[in-house]
């Protein structure tokens, strides 16, 4: 039971790993666009709408994206003036309980109530308000689905590696 916990964290820690390579690869694909952007509209006097769209449409994918990889990390917002004053196994007790009742219940509400949204501006085909824009509208709003997926991924695994981590104290292997 325990190796199949311990290969579940594995994957789901590469499913979330991948989220930051997605994430970080459009931060750094956003800098160049919005440099460039900067460099055409002030030294050449030209601008492009669907430059402008596209930086918030590759933010969408960053932050995102960003969510889950910073919950991997332990660089997500939390209460640290409570949980400073834990012990290390009051921590995983704490961690297991935050990632089963909190993290995971949220992001699959979220995941449940933005769905039909993105879904609704897929089949209406959204596009730009500006004729120069793109026509993908539907994109940055599919983010919320897709980053709250690994959001969720991300949350199991912290809760299996927590329960792992409190099954193996208790068993006296730590």
């Amino acid at each position: 039971m325990l190796r199949l916990c311990t290969w579940l964290e594995r994957v789901l820690e590469r499913i979330t790993g991948f989220a930051g390579f997605i994430g970080c690869t459009s931060m750094l694909i956003m800098i160049a666009l919005i440099f460039g952007n900067m460099l055409s509209r002030y030294a050449f006097g030209l601008g492009a709408v669907w430059a402008q769209e596209l930086e918030w449409y590759l933010l969408s994918v960053m932050a995102m994206m960003g969510i889950a990889y910073a919950m991997k990390f332990d660089d997500h917002v939390r209460v640290d003036i409570l949980s400073s004053r834990f012990s290390p196994v009051g921590m995983m007790w704490l961690n297991l309980i935050a990632a089963l009742l909190v993290a995971l219940p949220c992001a699959l509400l979220i995941i449940h109530y933005s769905l039909p949204f993105a879904e609704t501006s897929f089949i209406r085909g959204e596009r730009s308000p500006n004729s120069s824009g793109l026509p993908w509208r539907w994109i940055p709003k599919a983010m919320v689905v897709v980053g709250f997926v690994f959001v969720a991924a991300e949350s199991l695994r912290q809760a299996l590696e927590n329960g792992r981590r409190l099954v193996q104290h208790y068993a006296g292997r730590v």
